[in-house]
């Protein structure tokens, strides 16, 4: 009887996973998952042949480097200027130098923060990057740090154009702040480009 339980929550949440990972968004599945797991790990305990629940869609450990307390976050770029601001509750906390989009290819509006990842590799410009996160079309237009090889070594000529309008339309920053943003700034945060 508990391996028929388990297996009918296991579906019904795939279930919740799939219809609601539009509505919800991917914390909210996230928590729903964890709260399970946890729930099954209790239960498991006398049966440890239950099948674990997979296909959460946000990694795991992302949740851990989220911040847990009270922000409201809010990033405003400024092409004229090359700089990212970050403010929590209207306070700046973060000023950075950036490069944006070479012949305006960096899309101007409101935006907000959409998915992420931890490296990618352009093999059309022969270039990748770590710590990026998306602020439109999910996976085009981005946060991320300074141009990389294929081995993930920094491009120390594109480096020294921060400050300048040199991507393809993204956001570069320091390696370090890339990851601050992947680190801490959630979903939905709002992005104002100028």
């Amino acid at each position: 009887m508990r391996k028929l339980s388990t297996a009918i929550t296991a579906l019904l949440l795939g279930i919740i996973i799939i219809a609601g990972a539009a509505y919800f968004g991917p914390r909210a599945i996230s928590s729903v998952i964890d709260k399970y797991n946890s729930q099954s790990k209790t239960n498991n305990r006398s049966n440890e042949t239950a099948a674990p629940v997979t296909g959460s869609t946000e990694n795991p450990s992302q949740n851990d480097r989220l911040d847990s307390t009270e922000h409201n976050y809010r990033i405003e770029v400024s092409t004229s200027e090359q700089k990212m601001r970050v403010y929590d509750n209207d306070t700046l906390i973060k000023k950075w130098t950036v490069s944006t989009g070479e012949n305006n290819s960096t899309p101007l509006g409101h935006f907000t923060i959409q998915n992420r990842g931890e490296w990618f590799y352009s093999e059309k410009y022969q270039e990748g990057a770590m710590w990026w996160v998306s602020f439109k079309d999910y996976g085009v237009y981005l946060f991320h740090s300074v141009p990389m090889d294929r081995q993930r070594n920094i491009i120390e000529k594109e480096t020294d154009k921060l400050g300048s309008p040199t991507s393809h339309g993204c956001v570069r920053l320091k390696v370090d702040q890339a990851k601050w943003i992947y680190d801490h700034i959630p979903e939905g945060t709002p992005v104002h480009i100028k």
